[in-house]
């Protein structure tokens, strides 16, 4: 049975829908490519459709097809609240979650009200609290990468401020967000000392935000004190294959903390 959202998720994606309700389904065909990128079934699907009946696979393909920049504000606005539920939900949107949002971020500026702002980053902000409040290392279920630092790069993609974000991760003292910390900093940022993403090469604001976050005294200060409180013989320790090398939960947190205190 699929988990019930976070309330605080529930309530931003019923906001999006209350918010963007004005807007209608386009009567012509959707800025996709259906020559090679997406079937021309689904394309009609999509506008026909209730929203709420819009599937992930619509999505995807949708997502995937070719498209221009920049996009139709009037059609992400119409799509926009039923593509974040399905976020909200945990399907997959395009082949790279980095990507999932890039439609919004590439609709002009201005092309979003202050309300319809708003909506997207209190969103965004719900969303990204709900992830961190859950780390597979407590659970024993999920991959042995982590994918915080995507989130967030998928968010910077689609023209969500960050700041928000981070500073809700300061402020989050829960074992999970530590332990997010921890996994995202090891595979993607301490050994190496900047963000190791592909689709964050061309993104030199996002890369200078997140490492300035990652490096400030007071931020390595705070985490370095969480993962000391980590009782780690208790979450789950299966090894993971890391350039050849077996590495545990545990030898990540002492990797990290020993980054973060240099």
């Amino acid at each position: 049975m699929k988990p019930e959202l976070a309330p605080a998720l529930k309530q931003a994606v019923d906001r999006l829908y209350a918010v963007f309700s004005g807007y209608r389904a386009p009567t012509l065909c959707l800025n996709v490519c259906l020559g090679c990128c997406m079937d021309e079934s689904l394309e009609k699907e999509m506008r026909q459709l209730p929203l709420r009946q819009i599937t992930a696979r619509h999505f995807y393909e949708y997502n995937c097809s070719a498209k221009d920049v920049p996009q139709p504000a009037h059609e992400i606005k119409y799509l926009l609240p039923r593509m974040l539920e399905l976020l909200a939900d945990g399907a997959e949107l395009h082949h790279s979650m980095e990507c999932y949002l890039g439609r919004l971020g590439n609709c002009e500026a201005g092309a979003f009200s202050a309300e319809e702002y708003e909506a997207i980053e209190v969103f965004a902000l719900a969303y990204f609290a709900a992830r961190l409040s859950q780390h597979w290392w407590q659970s024993g279920e999920g991959h042995a990468g982590d994918v915080a630092f995507e989130f967030l790069l998928m968010f910077d993609i689609g023209g969500v401020d960050l700041r928000p974000l981070l500073d809700y991760w300061m402020k989050d003292e829960s074992t999970a967000a530590t332990l997010h910390y921890v996994n995202a900093g090891f595979y993607d940022f301490w050994q190496a000392q900047c963000i190791k993403n592909a689709f964050a090469e061309d993104r030199p604001v996002f890369l200078e935000v997140m490492t300035n976050w990652l490096t400030e005294e007071n931020h390595r200060r705070t985490f370095a004190n969480r993962i000391l409180r980590l009782e780690m013989y208790k979450l789950e320790q299966t090894p993971t294959c890391y350039y050849g090398s077996r590495i545990t939960p545990q030898d990540m947190a002492e990797a990290v903390f020993d980054s973060i205190t240099y």
